[in-house]
């Protein structure tokens, strides 16, 4: 049995078990979607979860209109995160790493069909890298849709926790001035590389803070709650695995144990 299939038998029991004690696993908060690059392509392997078939990322945002989840802003939602109102049930935010060129030529079309919003995350370094990356031409069409929001991701996207303290400043802190000089709007949300435990440390999470952004994301999974630390955002990691049943769970809960295996794992 494989690493995916355990995982999917896991969340089957979890769905089950708060199904049978009369729990809805979907409880109150805000829950974050991860994605990287949206591909006009079938996906057979990508054990890194980084791409997500175009077909498959307009079924699972049909999906979120027709269950009635309100799409919002990383902005908007961030706001609520750290303080004492609760967060209602069946919100989300959409949010993309890296800056895939693909996020222009295949989400936009879905999203602008939905009518969701969506913010990407830029390392600088690879804006206009290579044809795979969005250039600034691109950058500033994504924003002239109003669709679209954009956050920093380093300049590098090298893991924070093996740099000096210098280095740490200088990816977190002149990656958001470039792109509020070059964007000309307030850049407030920052995504850690990897996002993972063990990929960052108390020092990024100061240096975030101590630049002036408002919230940070992870790829830690779970559910967002009031009273949360805004500067460690919890994602859901969705890709060519999430078929509508998969993407369901992960809505509803199913997956939010795999936050303690990401964390054993780490301490390995």
């Amino acid at each position: 049995m494989n690493r995916r299939t355990i995982k999917k038998s896991i969340s089957d029991i979890v769905l089950f078990a708060g199904a049978f004690s009369g729990n809805n696993p979907q409880k109150d908060g805000l829950r974050v979607l991860n994605y990287h690059s949206i591909t006009a392509l079938p996906v057979s392997a990508d054990h890194y979860q980084m791409t997500t078939p175009r077909e498959l990322f307009d079924g699972q945002m049909r999906f979120l209109k027709e269950s009635g989840y309100k799409v919002l802003t990383c902005e908007e939602a961030f706001s609520a995160v750290g303080k004492s109102a609760s967060l209602p049930s069946r919100k989300v935010c959409i949010t993309f790493d890296d800056g895939f060129k693909d996020n222009l030529v295949n989400a936009l079309p879905v999203l602008r069909k939905y009518g969701f919003k969506a913010t990407i995350f830029l390392t600088i370094d690879f804006i206009g890298k290579d044809d795979s990356y969005l250039g600034w031409k691109d950058i500033d069409e994504l924003a002239m849709t109003g669709l679209f929001s954009f956050g920093s991701h380093t300049m590098s996207h090298r893991k924070l926790s093996l740099l000096g303290d210098d280095e740490i400043i200088k990816e977190i802190g002149d990656s958001k001035k470039i792109l509020e000089d070059r964007t000309k709007t307030p850049v407030d949300i920052f995504a850690y590389p990897f996002g993972c435990y063990g990929s960052f440390d108390d020092r990024s999470i100061t240096a975030v803070r101590d630049s002036g952004y408002k919230a940070a994301v992870t790829t830690i999974a779970g559910l967002n709650s009031s009273g949360d630390d805004p500067y460690l955002v919890k994602r859901m990691r969705i890709s060519w695995q999430d078929d509508t049943r998969e993407f369901s769970k992960q809505l509803c809960g199913a997956y939010d144990w795999y936050r303690l295996w990401q964390r054993i794992t780490t301490l390995r």
